[in-house]
């Protein structure tokens, strides 16, 4: 009787169990991933400019590199829902048990690492010479709401989220389980500190602030 209690106590805790690591990024050809982008920039000389457009993800060939197994990744814009699709970057993509590494500009970007928990931290620039920069786990198991849609479980990346009198930086990615990326959030912006009178009072005289929201998706219901 105590060996059929045990069991069941174990089974259970199985059944609400954070789900597999991996699965919090996707990949096989034909996955796409739409989103609508909002970009804010900012100029002392010029009034901030605001542009809202879509960007979709699409994975198309795959091929064997060195014994890996990597995906190419086409990303297109549209400026509306009714426009057509423009090319604008290509990129490759490879997943195993410990990571996921892009190659972006040339540069392999280490994007996630493996296992998901609040202790694991990495540079995501291991394998490139760009200056050293960390990434860490947050909210890991956490809902997280989207437009309409709330996403169960999800798990984000966080990086430099400072604000001071000289700038702000903040950096965010969150990944929802068999969906992949669904929010991303990237502000880089200078206050301005050329007299007493505007230093402190939060006006920005350059960067920028850029929102992705994900719309669709083959792995949406």
């Amino acid at each position: 009787m105590l060996l059929v209690l045990l069991g069941g106590g174990c089974q259970q805790n199985t059944v609400d169990s954070l789900p597999e690591d991996t699965l919090y990024f996707p990949l096989q050809t034909g996955d796409y991933w739409i989103y609508q982008v909002t970009r804010e920039t900012y100029s002392i000389i010029n009034s901030p400019v605001k542009q809202v457009f879509q960007i979709q993800e699409k994975i198309g060939n795959s091929f064997t590199r060195n014994g890996q197994f990597v995906f190419q990744i086409e990303e297109s814009i549209r400026k509306t829902a009714k426009a057509n699709w423009q090319l604008s970057a290509i990129r490759t993509v490879y997943k195993t048990p410990a990571e996921v590494v892009c190659q972006d500009n040339n540069a392999p970007i280490l994007n996630l690492v493996f296992p998901i928990a609040s202790t694991t931290s990495w540079n995501v620039n291991t394998y490139n010479a760009r200056p050293d920069t960390t990434l860490r786990y947050q909210d890991i198991g956490k809902p997280f709401v989207v437009g309409s849609r709330t996403f169960d479980r999800t798990v984000s990346v966080v990086g430099n989220n400072d604000s001071t009198l000289v700038n702000q930086q903040k950096y965010r990615r969150v990944y929802a389980p068999e969906v992949g990326l669904i929010y991303r959030e990237h502000t880089s912006l200078a206050f301005c500190q050329s007299s007493t009178d505007c230093i402190g009072k939060g006006i920005i005289t350059s960067g920028s602030r850029q929102k992705w929201e994900l719309m669709s998706s083959n792995h949406l219901p």
